[in-house]
């Protein structure tokens, strides 16, 4: 074997490592696709930012768009939010997207139900254990700014 297979063998049985560690597929752990857990009384938090250099979603093709892996138990009922900075309100106006593993668009939401604030929620009742995908993007095409994004067990 030549050294040059012999690294392309090593850097492959490297990634089929990491991918059996971390519970995913090769091409998963190779992409660097990172998936969510979420943990029964205490939830997933995550405070990140849609920006210019973020990929366009594939449905409002004006918006930017952060994209999170997180898997979900079949029979439980999830509160999945997107809430904008206070500092950042003028720039962004929350929009949640949730698809199934097939990728599926199952729900959408600009503002959340009964709140009266520009902030996003939807209530999932998951029908079968998978990894979805939940898009943060925003209403207005182009928007940017900080938010945070959450789901919690019910």
């Amino acid at each position: 074997m030549t050294e040059r297979l012999w690294r392309m063998s090593l850097v492959a049985m490297t990634a089929q490592t990491v991918a059996a560690l971390l519970g995913t597929t090769t091409a998963q752990a190779v992409q660097g696709d990172k998936v969510y857990d979420v943990r029964v009384g205490v939830g997933l938090k995550i405070d990140s930012k849609l920006a210019t250099d973020d990929k366009k979603d594939t449905v409002r093709t004006t918006s930017f768009a952060k994209t999170f892996i997180v898997n979900l138990m079949e029979g439980k009922s999830y509160t999945i939010r997107m809430n904008a900075n206070a500092n950042d309100k003028a720039n962004i106006d929350p929009y949640l997207r949730l698809e199934d593993p097939d990728g599926k668009q199952l729900a959408a939401n600009d503002d959340a139900p009964g709140e009266q604030t520009l902030n996003s929620r939807i209530d999932f009742k998951c029908a079968k254990t998978g990894r979805y995908r939940i898009i943060c993007t925003s209403l207005n095409g182009g928007g940017t700014g900080d938010f945070t994004f959450l789901v919690k067990q019910e």
